[in-house]
């Protein structure tokens, strides 16, 4: 299964219809299948599209009860009362909700699996404006995973709104036509319950096509972990939100060509060329006109219990 069906709304929401607001929330989740409290938090962002509706694009990660650990991302859509300058308001979201769940295939955590699976996620929220566009929110989710244990999880947290940034400030940061060459360290995480990891660097270049739209292609190497070693080419597509001045929000998504060897001197029948999904979410800041800095997190997704996160740092000049 792939994971279009979210990411696209996702991509929507994000960056063609400018998100109009950002918040970090955690709090607490229980999970049908495990007698066990786990914490939970969310990133997400959201775009009115009138007083009553909006859509949010969401990464929600369900903690870590006993032999599971998973997170996903979703997109839903919103009604809620009208948005004051202060006071309160109250919303309930619905929409689709595709998850990666790190769990057991014989119950020993050495013997792990990285299951992938849709279902659904209810929301209901209220939140507490206050003055300069941020505001309190506490959110309610109930998540259901299609047998693979549902949860239900309450959260608290702020959001910040988004206001405009003037098309001169847009340009400083890229203008379309041009390009972007970065050189990128930090770290490959397996999905595992062990947590692997090893040093990973990337050469990415991007290309912009508008002000809220940029395509890259990059070598990334994933490092070695014991007999594993993993590395390759990527292509995504990225949305762009201004948050700041200086400061850009980004989601890609694409494929990852890449070669998984588990033996550097025997391979086998694992240790070939594949084409695996890729989702990142990303941050960069203008350091100066011609320079820039970036922090993203991307998701490998594979078919044969193999995920990782990577994390980089990136530092760039503008071409």
């Amino acid at each position: 299964m792939n994971t279009n069906y979210v990411v696209v709304p996702l991509l929507l929401a994000c960056g063609v219809a400018s998100a109009q607001d950002v918040s970090l929330l955690a709090g607490s989740l229980d999970n049908t299948m495990v007698d066990r409290r786990s914490f939970a938090a969310q990133l997400g962002f959201s775009q009115r599209f009138s007083p009553y509706t909006s859509v949010g694009a969401e990464y929600f990660n369900e903690g870590h009860p006993s032999k599971h650990h998973r997170d996903g991302l979703t997109a839903q859509f919103w009604l809620h009362t009208p948005i004051p300058e202060r006071g309160v308001s109250f919303g309930v979201g619905f929409g689709p909700y595709y998850f990666f769940d790190t769990t057991t295939g014989l119950g020993q955590a050495s013997d792990y699996r990285n299951v992938h699976g849709s279902g659904s996620m209810t929301s209901v929220n209220m939140k507490w404006h206050l003055a300069q566009r941020t505001y309190l929110e506490m959110r309610f989710n109930h998540v259901a995973a299609q047998g693979r244990g549902d949860s239900n999880s309450l959260l608290f947290g702020m959001g910040y709104e988004l206001r405009d940034v003037p098309d001169h400030v847009r340009d400083l940061n890229q203008e379309p036509g041009d390009g972007l060459l970065m050189l990128q360290f930090g770290q490959a995480i397996v999905n595992s319950f062990e947590s692997e990891r090893a040093r990973a660097m990337g050469i990415e270049y991007r290309g912009t096509v508008t002000q809220n739209m940029e395509w890259s292609t990059s070598y990334l190497n994933e490092g070695r972990i014991g007999l594993a070693e993993r590395k390759g080419l990527t292509a995504q597509l990225w949305l762009l939100r201004p948050f700041t001045d200086r400061t850009v929000i980004e989601l890609g998504v694409g494929g990852y060509l890449m070669r998984d060897r588990i033996d550097r001197y025997e391979p086998t029948e694992d240790s070939n060329t594949k084409l695996v999904p890729i989702v990142s979410i990303g941050a960069r800041y203008r350091l100066s006109p011609d320079w820039r800095a970036q922090l993203s997190w991307s998701r490998v997704v594979t078919s044969y219990h193999r995920d990782s996160d990577v994390l980089l740092l990136g530092i760039g000049k503008v071409f």
